[in-house]
């Protein structure tokens, strides 16, 4: 009992234990409201403090040591709160306020360190021989130290890494074969949630002696690769044209640094060809890269690049020729329908409708990618043969959508005709199907049939003049003369830009 022969149960204690607890509170109306419940155990052990130095005094009338045992629990719960309560001040509520952020681990490291020191002050303040109780501990303390030597390791890893900041909370890194995003760091090790939701622990002293990849510095930006065979015919120009048109505009790719094509090597099959591009969201790096992938497969099959498999056999059978035709002819068919029921041309004898459709060629655009852009300049019409498409406008920096197209529907019918700018955007809100006729394959139609030209015209100016009878309220009258002015001007107009006579 000797330790505690020279404490003493006294009102001085009370009152500091008391002022800092008044004090705490205070300090706690002083923080952000997302931290407003730092400080929950420092309150309870500064309310605990004042609990035991009040069952002392009881105490002290009936049995003293118990009185003395009590007094000297009130002491350590006391230092410990008045550490606590200066750790809120200095690191939430001044350094907090001058946006200087301390790492956790040090944060807790300084607390451990004038905890300690307000101990010793303690009980050397109350007679306590802290040298002896140091000296006589050396034995334990090496084993103890011993024991926990990959503790103390981790301990100064995780300090290490806060203080010169190689990894941060929020970041997301790749440690071995695992990629998450760092939540928390703690004495011992460091906390990651993975993109697939899991918790993973990793020790400390692992971050720093194993390959860690940072995601997040020194920028967020991260580049993505893909790797994709085409056969030998097909110009390498033209594939990279290609598959940077398909890049362009797909969700979760940046715009700069800009994509690059490459050809990478000459294979057994094909050419290989290296695409990258760059993205800032590796949470969604599977999606985004996905999205792209699918939105290459539509624009090779568009632009009719073939993706060779590496068969080193071919066998023909005539079973596979007659499906092919078969095939074909549904196609024409489908074409010819298309093109017949279209109010553009509908007009039309049937000799006109399968010259058309002996040129038009059948298109797919995945979900989601842009089929024209508004302001792009344009030589081809559209017929939806199947899903659906939305109509955008661009208005003053604002894109919102206006109108959805149905099967049957066409678009892109005043670029075609006089090669003025699209007037709007559409992009599949589906998987669709689409017949595209161009201005090559209208110029061969209207070579061998130039009356065509006055039909269609008719035609795109009734639909005009529809709309700008919706828009501007016209009479009856006044739509057909509006009606023989816009389809004089268009006619014009196409026989100009495709040099009829």
């Amino acid at each position: 009992m000797s330790v505690f022969k020279h404490l003493d149960v006294s009102w001085t204690g009370f009152f500091i234990t008391f002022g800092f607890l008044v004090g705490l509170l205070f300090l706690r109306r002083l923080l952000p409201r997302d931290q407003s419940k730092r400080g929950r155990w420092t309150l309870l052990l500064l309310a605990l403090s004042l609990i035991l130095r009040f069952a002392a005094g009881g105490a002290a009338q009936v049995d003293r040591t118990t009185a003395l045992f009590l007094g000297f629990a009130a002491i350590l719960f006391m230092a410990i709160g008045v550490t606590g309560v200066l750790t809120l001040l200095l690191f939430d509520v001044i350094l907090g306020r001058a946006n200087i952020r301390v790492p956790p681990t040090l944060r807790d490291v300084l607390q451990a360190l004038a905890f300690a020191v307000i101990v010793i002050v303690v009980l050397k303040d109350a007679g306590v021989d802290v040298t002896s109780l140091v000296t006589g501990s050396a034995v334990l303390t090496a084993v103890i130290g011993l024991a926990l030597q990959s503790t103390i390791s981790n301990l100064f890893a995780g300090m290490s890494l806060q203080v010169d900041r190689t990894i941060s909370i929020g970041d997301w890194v790749q440690v071995g074969q695992r990629i998450g995003r760092v939540t928390n760091i703690k004495w011992r090790s460091t906390f990651m949630v993975t993109r697939d939701g899991d918790n993973v622990i990793v020790p400390n002293s692992a971050l720093l002696t194993s390959e860690v990849v940072n995601f997040s510095k020194p920028t967020t930006e991260h580049a993505c690769h893909i790797k994709i065979g085409f056969h030998y015919r097909h110009p390498p120009n033209d594939v990279k044209r290609v598959l940077l048109v398909a890049v362009h505009g797909s969700p979760g790719v940046l715009d700069s640094p800009e994509p690059a094509v490459v050809p990478l090597e000459f294979g057994d099959s094909a050419v290989t060809y290296h695409l990258t591009f760059w993205i800032n969201d590796i949470a969604r790096e599977a999606a985004i890269v996905g999205e792209v992938r699918t939105r290459v497969w539509y624009a090779a099959r568009r632009a009719e690049l073939e993706i060779p498999y590496p068969i080193r056999s071919v066998y023909m059978t005539e079973v596979r020729e007659e499906q092919a035709e078969r095939e074909r002819q549904r196609e024409q068919t489908a074409r010819l329908d298309a093109i017949r029921a279209n109010q553009l041309f509908s007009q039309l004898e049937r000799a006109d409708h399968e010259l058309l459709a002996r040129f038009t060629k059948q298109r797919h655009f995945g979900a989601g990618e842009t089929i024209i852009r508004q302001g792009d300049p344009g030589d081809s019409l559209y017929i939806l043969h199947d899903g659906h498409v939305a109509v955008r406008l661009a208005v003053e920096g604002a894109e919102r959508e206006v109108a959805t197209l149905k099967p049957g529907d066409f678009f892109g019918e005043m670029s075609l005709m006089t090669g003025e700018p699209r007037k709007a955007t559409c992009a599949a809100k589906e998987d669709v199907e689409t017949f595209v006729i161009d201005q090559s394959a209208l110029r061969e139609v209207l070579g061998v049939r130039p009356a065509i030209a006055e039909r269609i015209a008719k035609v795109l100016a009734t639909r005009q003049t529809s709309l700008e009878g919706e828009r501007d309220n016209l009479s009856a009258e006044a739509a057909a003369r509006r009606a023989a002015e816009n389809s004089s001007r268009l006619l014009a107009k196409v026989r100009d830009f495709f040099n009829l006579a």
